[in-house]
């Protein structure tokens, strides 16, 4: 992610009013792997309770597991 801004801000270092397409790509791709891995850490904070609790349960379900989904509603 970090490499991803890097490279997105090296491309626009000349002319940084008007970031060229790959610059953007760059940038988007960056902001995109951020999201991604702050959902993942949420998952395993919040869902598993890693970091948090002794005895977390590392093997639960994904909250993407339909039967997951099924079970919390």
């Amino acid at each position: 992610m970090t490499l991803l801004f890097l490279s997105s801000w090296l491309v626009r270092r000349d002319d940084a009013t008007a970031p060229s397409g790959l610059a953007l790509a760059l940038s988007f791709a960056g902001a995109a792997v951020s999201l991604l891995t702050a959902w993942l850490g949420g998952e395993l904070v919040a869902k598993l309770g890693v970091g948090v609790y002794d005895d977390a349960n590392v093997q639960a379900p994904s909250s993407l597991d339909a039967r997951s989904r099924s079970s919390n509603a």
